[in-house]
């Protein structure tokens, strides 16, 4: 008799343990899909050029333009949200194996930027193909800092997205 009625508490526990579970795993994606999201200028790694004297020149990143139409800011009582901005960012360093190999992608990485401007954690949207293009492009993105994104002068969390191309020309 004791020993189904342990039996019985043990299943309880489990259950209530994987309700909680389930309830934290869909506030954590409610979390990340119910904040603003904004896209970033696309930035390019190139390959580091070996001049005369030997030494290494690693060429600065270059930002490339992309349109971003703007938003429609229809007449409610919401007030506007302003983006967050980039303070300081990390470019990402091309990895020596996909120099090797001549290889070349874009990842679209994901970030997301908590109240006080810090990348609390980020996620690669679109990956390039090649794990260490990845890899590298999310560690400097993780780097980054924002002033976050503001909703009625009010800071607001949100996710902002950094396309990072890899290229060896």
């Amino acid at each position: 008799m004791t020993r189904s009625k342990e039996i019985i508490n043990t299943i309880i526990l489990l259950l209530v343990i994987g309700a909680v579970f389930s309830l934290y795993i869909g506030t954590q994606r409610k979390a990340m899909t119910s904040s603003p999201a904004f896209v970033y200028d696309e930035i390019v790694a190139q390959k580091q050029v070996l001049i005369e004297n030997r030494s290494l020149i690693k060429p600065a990143a270059k930002l490339k333009e992309i349109a971003v139409p703007q938003p429609i800011n229809p007449v409610s009582i919401v007030p506007p949200i302003t983006p967050p901005r980039v303070i300081s960012q990390v470019l990402p360093e091309y990895p020596a194996s996909a120099l090797e190999n001549e290889i070349e992608g874009m990842t679209l990485v994901q970030a997301y930027v908590g109240l006080n401007g810090a990348v609390d954690r980020t996620e690669i949207k679109t990956s390039s193909g090649n794990a260490d293009l990845d890899v590298s492009a999310v560690k400097a993105v993780f780097q980054w800092t924002f002033s976050p994104a503001l909703q009625g002068g009010a800071a607001i969390a949100s996710l902002f997205e950094v396309p990072v191309r890899f290229s060896i020309k």
